[in-house]
């Protein structure tokens, strides 16, 4: 523990030298698995995601679809309320 508290140890540089090559280790591991998301799904940046845009005009169409049931719903309503009159 001493050696590890004194900063010209040779124990703290060989700790420091394992440490880089752990994290230079997990940074190139980072790196592959960023590459096989990307590659694997499609993968597109947040910022240039259309799933909002996407989904915003889904919906609409539904609420249309909707919209021109019920229309010609009352246009058949109409229709028939003429054909008995």
């Amino acid at each position: 523990m001493e050696e590890l508290g004194n900063s010209q140890g040779l124990l703290t540089d060989a700790v420091g030298g394992q440490c880089r090559e752990f994290m230079l280790s997990m940074k190139e591991i980072q790196t592959t698995l960023r590459e096989e998301i990307k590659s694997a799904y499609g993968y597109r940046p947040f910022e240039k995601c259309d799933y909002s845009a996407r989904t915003a005009n889904e919906i609409c169409c539904k609420k249309l679809e909707y919209v021109n049931e019920k229309m010609d719903a009352m246009q058949l309503s109409i229709e028939q309320s003429t054909n008995e009159v």
